[in-house]
Parts: C-alpha cells; structure tokens; sequence
C-alpha cells in the first residue's frame, strides 16, 4: 500500500473518530449550555480537531495546501456524508443549529490544516 493510501486511509479514520467522540463527548457530560455557547462550543472544538489532523497528515509536504485534497476530502468525508443526511432528515432548526457549526468548523479547520502545514515546509525548505 503506498503512502498516499495510507494517509487517505488514517485521514478517514480520524474523522470518523471525531465523528464517535462529539457525540459520546456530548451525550457523556449531559451539560445544560445555552444553545449559542453549545454551537460556538462544537465548532471551535471541530475546528481545532480537524486542523490538528489535517497539519499532522500533511506535515513536510510543501504544496500540501493544492495536492492534499484527497486526504483533506477524505478527512471530511464522515461529516460532509452526516450533513446531507441531515438535509435529508433532519428540521432545518438542527441542520442550521448542529450540522451546519460542525462542517464549517471540519472544512475550515482541515483547510486551514494543510495551509499551516504548507507554509511551514515552505519555510523550512527556504532555509535550507
């Protein structure tokens, strides 16, 4: 298997990682937040996530940011899939309220992720 494989492959299970962990992170703690802290809460903690793993996925690569695009595709997969299923079946109130906070917080965070990583190989190699 080569290496590209397997970062698609790692991508995809840490987001489906993520994917388990918010809802056993939120159903576990049972908090009472107000509705705006709860989804500022989910967005920033999907944001963080997915920056982190997308950085560490693309680390070294200094055109991670345009050729990364089928780890960061695969990164995401779990929550773009969740969010049309959403559309699908849920009220608009929970797409707008749940769904929408998480992709954003995924798509940018992994965005933002392979930018990051990008510019610091970029860097580094400059200064070779």
């Amino acid at each position: 298997m080569g290496g590209q494989m397997k970062r698609i492959l790692s991508a995809f299970g840490l987001g489906l990682l993520f994917f388990f962990l918010l809802f056993l992170v939120g159903e576990g703690l049972g908090l009472e937040l107000p509705d705006f802290v709860a989804v500022l809460l989910m967005f920033v903690l999907s944001a963080a996530y997915f920056f982190i793993c997308q950085f560490f996925l693309s680390r070294g690569n200094p055109h991670a940011f345009p050729k990364d695009w089928p780890v960061m595709l695969a990164l995401d997969a779990v929550w773009i899939i969740s969010f049309i299923i959403m559309i699908l079946v849920e009220k608009r109130g929970a797409i707008l309220g749940q769904g929408l906070p998480i992709l954003v917080g995924c798509l940018g965070g992994t965005w933002a992720g392979a930018f990051a990583a990008s510019m610091k190989a970029r860097r580094k190699r400059e200064q070779i």
